[in-house]
């Protein structure tokens, strides 16, 4: 199996392109409270830890401060060079779709932040299975998971960047977020993520199928759209997103 949702690589080198490439500076704080909020759910000291999708390497970055062993698998290539442009050596970078990358390593933690529900059901259950290969019999993983009511209330919302706009929708038949971005002043050039929201009942089953134990959920936070403020704790059923905690069954 591979990505077949071939917007994804597209999309994430926009985006890339389209962000301010300072953007890791202004977060020092909040990268903090993440890389605290990782430690504590998962509970127990960890050794090593994978991240799937990784992105700017932001978070694997403060990990390794740490003291966490670090190994990212991201498919954009101008990402993993930005990644590699920042990171220590100690971070082993790798490039690649996370449905077809070959990793024969298994560690006490594996990681996907952000970005659970590119492809269909399908796809994600043979993530899952993936996952399930990469933790040791005693890890877990952490994977962040789209809240569908959220994303239904904020379809329509728009909101501009220093370089682009971005408009949510919600594909109610498919339970999708979709999130478009344009360059301002070129609506023409707008790309589109989407990506399946998945309530606590139906991630759930998606894990056993799988072979693995839901054992941690933690809310993330949530968009006031009425007056633009976000807060940084919410209820399962109000936050954009959940993280669960998962080992195996």
């Amino acid at each position: 199996m591979t990505t077949k949702n071939t917007w994804a690589l597209s999309f994430y080198q926009k985006q890339f392109e389209w962000l301010d490439s300072n953007l890791e500076d202004k977060m020092k704080d909040d990268i903090e409270r993440q890389v605290d909020g990782v430690k504590e759910q998962i509970g127990r000291p960890f050794e090593t830890m994978l991240e799937i999708g990784a992105g700017w390497g932001i978070l694997a970055r403060g990990l390794s401060k740490r003291g966490v062993k670090m190994t990212t698998l991201e498919l954009v290539p101008e990402l993993v060079a930005f990644a590699k442009s920042r990171s220590p050596k100690t971070i082993e970078i790798h490039q690649g779709d996370f449905y077809t990358y070959e990793l024969q390593e298994q560690f006490d933690v594996v990681g996907y932040f952000d970005g659970f529900g590119i492809g269909t059901d399908e796809d994600q259950l043979f993530l899952l299975e993936r996952i399930a290969s990469w933790m040791k019999e005693d890890g877990c993983a952490l994977i962040d998971i789209y809240q569908p009511t959220h994303w239904q209330r904020a379809a329509g919302q728009e909101m501009k960047f220093e370089r682009a706009c971005r408009r949510y929708e919600f594909d109610e038949a498919n339970s999708r977020m979709l999130d478009t971005w344009w360059p301002i002043d070129k609506p023409a050039e707008a790309v589109t993520q989407s990506l399946r929201c998945y309530t606590i009942v139906e991630i759930t089953d998606l894990c056993k199928l799988a072979g693995l134990q839901i054992t941690g959920i933690f809310p993330g936070g949530m968009m006031d759209y009425n007056d633009w403020v976000y807060h940084s704790l919410a209820s399962l059923s109000d936050c954009l997103a959940y993280r669960i905690k998962v080992k195996k069954a």
